[in-house]
């Protein structure tokens, strides 16, 4: 993709239009097939985050006989922020009628660039403007604890 963009603005500065319309098409195309690519990525990258913070709760509640088993948490650490917005609307939806506050993990930024968060006020600006009560988890600044009203 990255390669078809700067040939098509060469290749029609030469006036070869038809060449030009053609790697413009195919960046297009590649375009296209990367946000799917991308969608699709997200999207097992939060199964697993969920799968694997399922099997961690399981054991931690074989462990401590419950005291620590939360179905209300959703980690969006290591997606993109439109990934994360996108995973919490949709468990937002899921969980919004249980009176249980919603825990979620956005990582603390380490992994972005400068360690500064992205996720984090992200979800706190959008959770915010769905009406609801966002604060940072005192034991923890890298998840966040969501209140429905």
């Amino acid at each position: 993709m990255s390669e078809c963009f700067p040939q098509s603005k060469a290749t029609f500065a030469r006036n070869e239009k038809g060449l030009a319309k053609e790697l413009s098409l195919k960046g297009l195309a590649h375009k296209a097939n990367m946000a799917l690519l991308d969608k699709e990525a997200s999207a097992k990258i939060f199964q697993g985050m969920k799968l694997a913070s399922e099997v961690c709760s399981n054991m931690i509640t074989l462990i401590e006989n419950n005291e620590r088993s939360s179905p209300n948490t959703v980690d969006l650490h290591g997606l993109y922020v439109t990934e994360a917005k996108f995973y919490f609307k949709r468990t937002v939806e899921e969980v919004r009628d249980r009176e249980q506050p919603l825990c979620v993990i956005v990582g603390k930024g380490i992994h972005s660039d400068g360690n500064i968060p992205k996720i984090k006020p992200a979800i706190q600006a959008l959770g915010e403007s769905l009406g609801m009560i966002v604060d940072v988890d005192p034991e923890n600044d890298g998840c966040l604890i969501v209140s429905f009203n």
